[in-house]
């Protein structure tokens, strides 16, 4: 009975499958961080030797499964049958069968090694045939006026982006283009680069091992301390680009994303002189005067930088352009209106596309993130919630070291505002 009721299950199987996977449109897959949507080179040949896998399981399974389905049938028991001799005689195997199974599973083996093999080779590092096209000569002018966007010695070189990992929240430099920690013009959690431009990445980490992954322009590497490791990037289509820590990494490892914006070759080159800019002076008796005063008593200068403010700080994010950036604490928290950005997605049905950055929305989250240490208040004068448990912000023995202060700062809603007031105007 129980035979009979399993064979039949099985004759309902592979229907019940085609009609769940009929369901899988490229609409559904098509989500913020998705492999199966590649925008890019790299991710395009990571997903074919997906796709090439895929088949080819496809296909073991449906020649085994027949088989099995088949056998199930023809050899089911059916009444009568305890009274007729067993039907398969006794051996020891079918040589010729066994054989062929092997050969078949080692061409199984070949047929993904061969792509698997040559995806490895072109994705280590960026391939000959983009750089002539890729080079800095040949999108972005050496010289403009009397300002020398790099030096010659680099023009014939891809763009190279450091990518520093830390406890949990990326930062992004260009040598090339003097945009370093030490130059005080490096980019926290938002990476910018230009469309359809190989970009050479060297990965690092300042303390444990993270990984590296956009999914939709190319797959995971990881970042290991004491070692260089290096991947390259390319994004065929322009817009805002998810990504995130895939290595688990400590506290707020879920919490450790980052975004990657591309924009067209000229709006970059204006990207660039955008972040060397210092920040605006404020307005004298604003709140905003108040809060940078606050920035500078409440030790936040120990670890933040400020182009044009306060330079001492190099240990935290670059703050100098804060409030231009779609996302705040690590790229935890959205500096978009989320309704507006729902709404967006759905009328182009494209996950890359973007509101601008929210005003209301930023400042929420700057009083959120700046309140939130587990022992700050946040705006309502209540304890808080951290935003990122284990975070460094407020509450840490200076750079792990033992023996050194403990800060342990509070603030009160009032002051949250002026900060809040201040971080706004770094635009």
């Amino acid at each position: 009975m129980f035979s009979r009721i399993l064979s039949r299950v099985g004759l309902f199987a592979v229907p019940f499958l085609a009609v769940i996977m009929a369901g899988c449109s490229k609409e559904e897959m098509t989500v913020r961080q998705s492999t199966l949507d590649p925008k890019g080179p790299v991710a395009q040949v990571q997903y074919d030797v997906f796709m090439d896998t895929v088949w080819l399981v496809v296909v073991l399974f449906a020649l085994v499964g027949g088989l099995l389905v088949f056998a199930v049938i023809k050899f089911r028991s059916r009444p009568g049958d305890e009274n007729k001799p067993a039907i398969v005689e006794e051996g020891h195997g079918n040589p010729l069968i066994e054989i062929g199974l092997i050969t078949a599973s080692i061409g199984a083996l070949v047929i993904i090694a061969i792509p698997t093999l040559g995806a490895i080779w072109y994705t280590d590092d960026v391939p000959a045939e983009s750089i002539p096209t890729s080079k800095l000569s040949a999108w972005y002018p050496r010289v403009e006026g009397t300002r020398e966007n790099y030096a010659k010695s680099v023009e014939d070189q891809v763009l190279e982006i450091d990518v520093i990992g830390k406890q949990w929240w990326f930062r992004f430099e260009y040598p090339q283009l003097g945009m370093t920690n030490d130059a005080k013009h490096s980019v926290p959690n938002e990476l910018v680069i230009p469309k359809g431009k190989a970009i050479r990445i060297n990965l690092r980490s300042e303390d444990v091992i993270h990984s590296f992954w956009v999914p939709k322009i190319a797959g995971k590497v990881d970042l290991m301390p004491g070692r260089k490791n290096h991947m390259w990037i390319q994004a065929d289509q322009t817009g805002h680009y998810y990504g995130q820590c895939a290595e688990f990494c400590g506290d707020s490892h879920a919490y450790m994303l980052f975004r990657v914006e591309v924009v067209e070759p000229a709006e970059f080159a204006k990207w660039v002189q955008q972040q060397k800019a210092e920040a605006a002076p404020v307005v004298a008796g604003s709140k905003a005067e108040k809060g940078k005063a606050l920035f500078a008593s409440k030790s936040c200068v120990m670890c933040h930088n400020v182009g044009g403010h306060f330079g001492a700080g190099a240990f935290g994010p670059d703050l100098t352009h804060v409030a231009s950036r779609k996302s705040l604490a690590g790229a935890w928290l959205d500096n978009r209106d989320p309704a507006a950005q729902r709404a967006l997605e759905r009328q182009t049905g494209n996950t890359e596309d973007s509101v601008p950055v929210d005003p209301a929305a930023l400042k929420a989250n700057l009083i959120k993130w700046i309140g939130s240490s587990g022992v700050a208040h946040g705006a309502d004068g209540k304890p808080s919630k951290d935003v990122k448990p284990g975070n460094r912000m407020h509450f840490y023995k200076m750079f792990n070291v033992a023996g050194l202060r403990e800060t342990n700062q509070q603030f009160t809603a009032e002051e949250l505002d002026h900060l809040a007031e201040y971080l706004l105007t770094l635009k």
